[in-house]
């Protein structure tokens, strides 16, 4: 499992990025896959496209709570758009003061627990989902999208969306959208009995609002700390064929990315296959067994769970923020079909 070693050091930076960022992102990134597509009569994928705008090209600040498991997060944010591209700045107010600065697809980490500053670039993990669908009718296979209601989130008028799942393969959403922009003001993530599992709010935001240069500057002091440089894609890309695939996926899930990373300290390779269905996203890992801490079986962290096995001396470690059985099926569908690349 790729996060189990400290020596890889691109997923410290994904990790932590994962933490703060996906309170705000992670969660609703799906829907900016719509970007583009004509409106239907019910203005669902008018609502969508114009959150993926709002979210990308306003300037905004604000404050929002993340739930999760019964614990609370309050993180601050600050997001700049221009020709120059996004900028924006996350604190948490709550607990260790981790910041996450952004410029473009360039992160700085600064963590100070660990007494670390990571950088680098983060790319498909971290930001857009790979499968941008052809037309909705795709993810009308599997989720049905449907405007329910109205209400008043952070002083803003709202309208309020809900994507239920088809199936028990995939979580459902409820998300609010500010009336006038589209703005994201929350979002629900549901379990197969409807019941939130997971809860983005703001609480305080400002639309529109002047962003300077200093609003995006670190505040968190981290002047001795040690700087690392990582990326997602540290290390050799190998991009050759790969021996492995997959038999009998859940419907609607597709390959979107697939490559092998040849990692700088131990030059071992791992395989990162990324599945989505166009929402949900889902990252495969293989690699070679070592022996040592391998997950078998079904592990679990609020919403997100993981499933892992062994197959012809490979770890296969399968993980997204979908059902425990998803990620179980996925991995036991994983197979190879010729040997495999030395």
């Amino acid at each position: 499992m790729p996060d189990k070693s400290g020596n890889d050091t691109y997923h410290i930076a994904g990790r932590h990025y994962r933490v703060i960022a996906k309170q705000l992102l992670e969660t609703v990134v799906w829907v900016m896959v719509f970007a583009g597509l004509p409106v239907n009569a019910d203005n669902t994928d008018m609502w969508l496209v114009k959150m993926n705008k709002a979210i990308h090209s306003m300037n905004y600040t604000g404050t929002y709570i993340h739930i999760n498991q019964g614990q609370i997060e309050t993180m601050q944010i600050a997001h700049a758009a221009d020709e120059a591209g996004e900028r924006e700045r996350l604190l948490s107010l709550n607990g260790e003061a981790r910041e996450i600065l952004r410029d473009g697809d360039h992160v700085t980490c600064i963590l100070p627990a660990d007494r670390f500053v990571v950088t680098g670039h983060l790319k498909s993990e971290f930001g857009l989902p790979a499968l941008i669908p052809d037309n909705i009718l795709q993810l009308g296979e599997v989720y049905d999208i449907r405007l329910i209601g109205q209400d008043r989130i952070a002083g803003y008028p709202s309208v309020i969306l809900s994507i239920q799942p088809k199936d028990k393969m995939r979580y459902g959403y409820r998300i609010w959208l500010e009336k006038d922009y589209g703005m994201l003001l929350r979002s629900d993530i549901l379990d197969a009995e409807g019941q939130v599992m997971e809860q983005m709010m703001f609480t305080e935001l400002s639309l529109q609002s002047p962003v300077s240069d200093e609003m995006l500057q670190p505040t968190v002091p981290h002047k001795d700390f040690v700087t690392m440089e990582s990326s997602e894609y540290d290390g050799h890309i190998i991009e050759d064929k790969s021996a492995w695939v997959f038999n009998g996926m859940p419907k609607g899930f597709k390959v979107t990315v697939q490559a092998r990373k040849r990692m700088p300290i131990n030059q071992s390779d791992v395989e990162h296959i990324v599945l989505s269905d166009g929402l949900a996203t889902i990252s495969v890992y293989i690699e070679k067994s070592s022996g040592e801490n391998a997950l078998q079986g079904p592990s679990s962290i609020g919403g997100i769970n993981a499933y892992g096995r062994s197959v012809y001396n490979h770890q296969i470690t399968v993980m997204g923020e979908v059902p425990g059985e998803t990620v179980k099926q996925i991995a036991h569908s994983v197979a190879y079909s010729s040997s495999l690349p030395e």
